[in-house]
C-alpha cells in the first residue's frame, strides 16, 4: 500500500486549460469544510445514490485509512461489476496491462472493472447519450470541453459530500489535496473527483528536423507565433503527400491554446468564458486584478484576431480540408507523420524524441509561444475529473474502485505507466522515470488521466530542454494576481437563456477554431455575437462579473 507524505499545499487550481494561462474557475467548496465522523448509510444516501452498501463500523484514527486494507470497514462481500468509460491513446499492450490491473482490483475490492474505451470523436458526439442512461455507465471522464459545468447544472452527475468520500474513498479522503475539491464543487456539493496533480510550466511546439531542413528553417529562428505561422505556411504550400502543417482532431480546442497568450481565463470552453488581459507591470501588486476588466471572450479583440488567423490558416491549407470530420488525435497524427507541428511542453518533447527516434525522426522543440511578458501560474487540478452519472446504480462500489486506482500503489502504477522494466524504467532514488523498451506499446498516462498524483514519478528530460522548463518555472506568479480559484458562476436564474447560448456556442465554436468560414469569418463572428446578445448574454455577463466581485471580496 502506498505510504504517502502529507500533501504539499498548492496555491489553488483553475478550471480547465489546455495551456496554463487559459484555465477557468469552477466550484467553491462551501460547507465542505473539516472532516466529520465516518458516515453511515445515510451519508451515502445524502450523496445522491439509492443503492447503498453497508459501510460497517470504524475504529480507525480520524481521517486515517488502514494501510493494510483501507476498505476493511466496508461490506464488499457481494461481487460487483462496474463500467468505466475512458478515452485516450491506448497502445498495443493496453489489453494485457489492464487485465493485470483488473485482476488486482478484483482481488483488493471484490469488484470487476469493465473499461470501455471510446474514440475521441465518438466520445464528444455521444457524451450526452452516455449520461442519459442509454448506456450502462458507472464512471466517466469529464472536463470543461465536455461541458462539465453545464451537465452539473442539468443534474447529469450525482452530487456527493465529504462524508461520502470519507466512507467510500478513504485513501482519497486522506491524500487528495484539499484545494483540489474546489474545482468540482458547486453550491456546496461535489460533482467529481479531480486528479491529485497540479501542473506548473509552459508550452511550446514540436516538429521534426527533416521538415525544418526541407523548408529551410532553423529551430532557433522560430521564436514567436508569427515565426511558427511562417513555417506552417511553408509546409502547407509544399509537396507533402498525406502530411499537413497542423492536423488535429475535430474537437481540438485551438481557441484555448492560443487565447492564453498574455491572458488569464475563466470558464474556458464555455459560453461564459471570460478573458483578462493582464498588465505585466502590475503583476504581484494590489492592482493586478480588476474584475471590471473581465471581458466576454467573443467580444474581445483577442478572439477576433484569433478567428481571422484561423481563417487564414484554413485558406492556406494548414488544416486538412476534412478537419471537421477528423477523429484521429493530433498526437497520433504527429507520430504517424501526418502533422508537421504539435503543441507540447518540454517533458512531452523529451518523450517524443525517444519514441520518434525509433521511426527515424528527430523531434525538435520550438520555444515560440512564451516570451518575456508571459507568466506561468499553478493550476490544473481540473484538467480532468471523474464523475458518476445519475444513471449509475453502483456509485459506492465505483468510488471504492476509483480510490484503489488513485492510491493503491501497485494498481496505480500499472494503470498509469504499464509494467516497470518494459514500459518505463523507474529511478526510485530521484522519483523519475525513463522510457522502457516497450514504452510506445503503453504510453505513460496515455488514457487514465484522472488518476494522476502530484508524487507520481516525473519524466526525465533532455538537458537541452531543461532550460526551457527552468524559464517557465522562473516566470511563476502567485494566484493572487487572478484570485478566482474556486469561483463557480451560479446561473440558475438564466437557465433557459444559457441553454440557448450554449447551443449557439457549440454550433459555431469549432468552425471558428479551424477557420471553416474563411472569407465569411468576420461576418459569422458578428452574427454569432448578435445572436448571443439577442439571447441575453449581456445581462448574464453583467451578473457573472457581479458574482466574481462578491467572490473576490469574500476571500479577502
Amino acid at each position: 500500500m502506498r505510504k504517502k507524505a502529507v500533501w504539499k499545499q498548492m496555491t489553488g487550481a483553475l478550471l480547465a486549460g489546455m495551456l496554463v494561462l487559459s484555465a477557468a474557475g469552477c466550484g467553491d467548496r462551501e460547507g465542505g469544510g473539516g472532516p466529520s465522523s465516518a458516515g453511515s448509510q445515510e451519508s451515502a444516501a445524502n450523496a445522491g445514490s439509492e443503492n447503498v452498501e453497508s459501510s460497517g463500523d470504524s475504529n480507525e484514527q480520524e481521517g486515517q485509512a488502514d494501510p493494510d486494507n483501507p476498505w476493511a470497514n466496508l461490506d464488499l462481500s457481494e461481487h460487483e461489476t462496474v463500467n468505466c468509460y475512458v478515452v485516450g491513446a491506448l497502445g498495443t499492450d493496453w489489453e494485457s496491462v489492464t487485465q493485470k490491473a483488473v485482476a488486482l482490483i478484483e482481488e483488493k475490492t471484490n469488484t470487476t472493472v469493465n473499461f470501455v474505451h471510446i474514440p475521441w470523436s465518438d466520445f464528444q458526439a455521444k457524451y450526452n447519450v452516455f449520461l442519459a442512461g442509454d448506456e450502462d455507465v458507472d464512471m466517466i471522464y469529464a472536463a470543461s470541453w465536455t461541458g462539465f459545468a453545464d451537465y452539473v447544472r442539468s443534474e447529469a452527475y450525482i452530487p456527493f459530500d465529504m462524508e461520502f468520500v470519507k466512507t467510500w474513498m478513504p485513501l482519497t479522503y486522506q491524500y487528495q489535496p484539499e484545494e483540489s475539491w474546489e474545482t468540482a464543487t458547486f453550491d456546496g456539493k461535489i460533482y467529481g473527483i479531480p486528479p491529485a496533480a497540479s501542473w506548473l510550466g509552459g508550452n511550446g511546439y514540436v516538429t521534426t528536423q527533416d521538415l525544418l531542413d526541407k523548408y529551410g528553417f532553423k529551430a532557433e529562428d522560430i521564436k514567436s507565433m508569427d515565426d511558427l505561422e511562417e513555417y506552417m505556411l511553408a509546409v502547407a504550400a509544399g509537396d507533402n503527400e498525406g502530411l499537413f502543417a497542423f492536423n488535429p482532431q475535430n474537437s481540438y480546442p485551438l481557441d484555448s491554446d492560443l487565447l492564453g497568450h498574455h491572458t488569464f481565463g475563466m470558464d474556458a470552453g464555455n459560453i461564459t468564458w471570460m478573458l483578462y488581459n493582464y498588465d505585466y507591470n502590475k503583476l504581484e501588486t494590489d492592482e493586478a486584478f480588476d474584475p471590471d476588466k473581465l471581458e466576454w471572450f467573443a467580444g474581445t479583440q483577442n478572439y477576433r484576431d484569433f478567428v481571422l488567423k484561423m481563417a487564414k490558416w484554413n485558406k492556406a491549407g494548414i488544416f486538412p480540408a476534412n478537419v471537421m470530420a477528423n477523429g484521429t488525435m493530433l498526437n497520433d497524427n504527429f507520430a504517424e507523420g501526418k502533422s508537421a507541428v504539435m503543441g507540447s511542453d518540454p517533458y512531452g518533447a523529451s518523450t517524443l524524441r525517444q519514441t520518434m527516434k525509433e521511426r527515424g525522426k528527430e523531434v525538435v522543440y520550438l520555444d515560440c509561444s512564451f516570451d518575456d511578458k508571459s507568466v506561468s501560474m499553478r493550476g490544473g487540478y481540473y484538467g480532468y475529473t471523474t464523475c458518476f452519472p445519475v444513471s449509475s446504480k453502483k456509485m459506492e462500489r465505483s468510488a471504492v474502485v476509483l480510490d484503489c486506482m488513485k492510491y493503491d500503489e501497485e494498481v496505480h502504477m500499472l494503470l498509469l505507466g504499464g509494467i516497470e522494466g518494459e514500459h518505463y524504467i523507474l529511478d526510485k532514488e530521484t522519483n523519475t522515470r525513463d522510457l522502457g523498451p516497450r514504452a510506445e506499446a503503453y504510453p505513460w498516462g496515455g488514457w487514465l488521466y484522472w488518476i494522476q498524483n502530484n508524487d507520481d514519478p516525473s519524466a526525465k528530460i533532455d538537458e537541452d530542454l531543461q532550460k526551457y522548463q527552468d524559464k517557465y518555472l522562473a516566470a511563476e506568479v502567485s494566484m493572487d494576481n487572478f484570485p478566482v480559484s474556486g469561483f463557480s458562476y451560479n446561473g440558475t436564474q438564466y437557465e433557459a437563456e444559457l441553454a440557448v447560448l450554449n447551443a449557439l456556442f457549440n454550433e459555431y465554436r469549432f468552425s471558428f477554431c479551424f477557420g471553416i468560414y474563411q472569407d465569411d469569418t468576420e461576418a459569422k463572428l458578428d452574427e454569432f455575437i448578435r445572436k448571443c446578445k439577442e439571447a441575453g448574454i449581456d445581462e448574464i455577463i453583467a451578473d457573472y462579473k457581479k458574482q466574481v466581485k462578491e467572490y473576490v471580496e469574500s476571500r479577502k
